[in-house]
């Protein structure tokens, strides 16, 4: 006789209640900060589509004080077949979920830093900017976004898990 109560309890003992790791909201300027694996959510705005790779280059000029915008390339092979041609265009705001991945693989070291950083950190931790790119899982249009109020909520919602992090 089984100590469950369903087929679905003993799921769940199994493999515990953890699901997939939540994504951090990022802003796209930050993402080269960013350890390499970390699920992130950001907005970009397309500034090419390269056909041949499969890449969008997206951007976002923030904060406004830089002289140039930053980019990122994002790997869009694995959802191509959800983008419509209209997310695709120039100009075109998007949202992406995805994984931060090192252009260059990091040189082999016997350090077990990044093994002992806690992969659901609401405030992930920073290591020196490196060419990176964005392994996207999900891409979908942002719509009329109104940018600026875009923009104020989540640099306070940065600074509120900045300060609960900073309290635990």
């Amino acid at each position: 006789m089984s100590t469950f109560a369903s087929p679905l309890d003993s799921l769940f003992f199994i493999h515990g209640m953890s699901g997939p790791r939540p994504s951090i909201r990022a802003f796209l300027c930050d993402i080269p900060c960013l350890p390499a694996d970390s699920k992130i959510r950001f907005l970009g705005c397309v500034r090419q589509y390269n056909v041949r790779t499969g890449h969008i280059v997206l951007e976002h000029n923030y904060p406004r004080s830089r002289k140039e915008p930053s980019t990122v390339s994002v790997d869009i092979n694995a959802v191509l077949g959800n983008i419509t041609s209209e997310e695709l265009r120039v100009g075109s705001w998007l949202n992406v979920l995805g994984y931060v991945r090192d252009i260059t693989p990091p040189a082999s070291s016997f350090s077990s830093q990044q093994d002992s950083q806690q992969p659901n950190e609401a405030v992930p931790t920073k290591v020196l900017p490196r060419p990176v790119y964005i392994e996207a899982v999900m891409v979908f249009s942002a719509g009329a976004i109104a940018l600026g109020e875009y923009e104020r909520i989540l640099r306070n919602a940065q600074d509120v898990e900045r300060r609960l992090h900073n309290q635990a």
